[in-house]
């Protein structure tokens, strides 16, 4: 399965102005380099990729299907199918079900074994300010931790205590 993003959050999780204020950055001279540090942080915990291994702010993604087995399992909690459709010359939607397995999405796929296709879906706890407050202090945290510590330096750099402990019950395990 091949994920593209379609759609990515309409706005960030944090603004440069939160973490400036988290920081007590009074000036403008080093916007981008914290910037950079809010998209690493941005990167590390959300998406396919990110440690949580969901969606925080609210995006659409497509999964890309070479040929269509009995299930997938979306890689998203809290997922909602937009669409599920043929991709070859034949077209058509797929016909599915979709049941929660583990707390993640799992379409039961009733046709169709071997073709191609396409499931476009939406996942993310909303807008911004619908992601839990812990996930977003932790993104705050962290990213002031960068901005302080910027060398590398014996324990300087270590993931802080506080986000881990902010970002343990949301994170997903993978087996």
């Amino acid at each position: 399965m091949r994920l593209v993003l379609v759609t990515p959050p309409a706005a960030p999780l944090i603004t440069l102005a939160e973490v400036k204020a988290q920081a007590r950055v009074s000036h403008d001279d080093e916007d981008l380099l914290i910037q950079h540090y809010i998209d690493a942080a941005t990167a590390w915990l959300d998406g396919p990729a990110g440690i949580l291994g969901r969606c925080l702010v609210t995006q659409t993604w497509r999964a890309e299907l070479a040929a269509v087995p009995r299930s997938v399992r979306l890689p998203f909690p809290d997922s909602v199918v937009d669409s599920a459709m043929f991709s070859d010359e034949e077209g058509g939607e797929l016909t599915h079900e979709l049941i929660l397995q583990d707390q993640r999405p799992l379409l039961r796929l009733r046709s169709g074994l071997g073709r191609p296709a396409v499931i476009t879906f939406t996942a993310g706890y909303g807008a911004p300010a619908d992601v839990p407050a812990a996930i977003r202090q932790a993104m705050l945290l962290l990213v002031t931790q960068w901005y302080e510590h910027r060398q590398v330096t014996g324990t300087g750099n270590a993931l802080p205590f506080a986000v881990e402990a902010l970002l343990a019950p949301y994170r997903r395990i993978r087996l």
